[in-house]
């Protein structure tokens, strides 16, 4: 049996983004100085031929690709980053119980589902979440963000949080939030189930 005190290895699994995908839209770094190296590279062993011209091409041509893609992944925006932030900007309305920023992020029927306390409705939920949390958290990080879209319409957010309160012991604690669309069209997501995956220290979190 997994022990509450450590983090499980059984955690739903994630599908993340292609490399090509993520180099492109989401995380270009690596690969902007990926190409910036090999251009230097190819440059010089140009030169070494007295192809001095061609190595300058080769390089400004690195360049060029190298820019196009950090520009391309700060102009898109993936549905996999909205969700991301989505469940970020979630986490904070939350812990400082904003129940407007709350709302403009749940669906009308969103649940939660905990073994501490269970409720549906955004009017429900907010309450809950506005009337707890606050009062429990005194500070708290977010760790780890994984997002995944099993479905056009359907995204998965898993959250790492870590929290210090007065009322709670301080731990690490893992969450899914699932998300939905109205349309393939739609930039909008909202939150329809939260559930606790882990809380250190706390057996069979979600009820």
């Amino acid at each position: 049996m997994q022990s509450p005190l450590f983090e499980p290895t059984n955690l739903p699994q994630i599908e993340s983004a292609g490399p090509l995908s993520r180099a492109m839209f989401e995380d270009p770094i690596l690969a902007v100085i990926g190409l910036g190296l090999l251009g230097i590279l190819l440059m010089l062993a140009l030169r070494t031929r007295g192809q001095h011209k061609q190595g300058l091409i080769v390089f400004g041509l690195a360049l060029v690709v190298a820019a196009s893609m950090w520009i391309t992944s700060t102009i898109v925006t993936t549905d996999r980053e909205r969700i991301s932030n989505h469940a970020t900007q979630l986490v904070h309305a939350v812990a400082n119980g904003d129940e407007s920023a709350m709302r403009s992020l749940l669906g009308e029927s969103v649940r939660v589902q905990t073994r501490f306390a269970a409720a549906q409705g955004v009017d429900k939920v907010a309450s809950l979440a506005a009337s707890r949390v606050p009062r429990l958290v005194d500070e708290y990080t977010i760790t780890e963000i994984r997002a995944d879209l099993p479905g056009s319409q359907i995204g998965r957010t898993m959250v790492k949080l870590r929290v210090q309160g007065n009322s709670v012991p301080g731990g690490s604690s893992w969450w899914m939030i699932h998300w939905q669309r109205p349309n393939t069209d739609s930039e909008s997501w909202n939150a329809f189930y939260i559930e606790p995956l882990w809380i250190q220290g706390i057996n069979n979190p979600g009820g």
